[in-house]
């Protein structure tokens, strides 16, 4: 179950939220090392299966694929298994992009009502 950030200073005891405003004055280094190394975690669990067949991936492979894609602000990540899933993804990303491209101006021109 996740709780809020809000959730989770109310539950805090009164040393504990001293420590973190010590630490938030002097720059907060404590702080801000807590919140990556958990982000850190968090993407390692993500990775952790392959985002086309959903098998385990090993770590220690060296058959492990990573691809990020998507604009600046939206930057998505996903991880294969092998070549093979990575393949069969990029085919799937490529038929999406060809079929947005031919759906354009089809659908600009179906609402285009030009009568005389």
């Amino acid at each position: 179950m996740a709780i809020s950030l809000k959730e989770a200073v109310e539950a805090m005891d009164y040393d504990e939220l001293m420590k973190i405003k010590m630490d938030l004055e002097s720059g907060g280094f404590n702080v801000k090392r807590m919140v990556i190394q958990k982000a850190r975690e968090k993407e390692r669990r993500h990775e952790a299966k392959c985002a086309v067949c959903s098998n385990e991936i090993n770590a220690y492979s060296s058959n492990n694929y990573t691809l990020i894609f998507g604009p600046e602000d939206f930057r998505r990540k996903a991880s294969f298994c092998g070549i093979d899933c990575t393949e069969y993804f990029m085919a799937d990303l490529r038929d999406l992009k060809g079929m947005k491209k031919k759906e354009a101006p089809a659908s600009k021109a179906e609402n285009f009502d030009h009568k005389v």
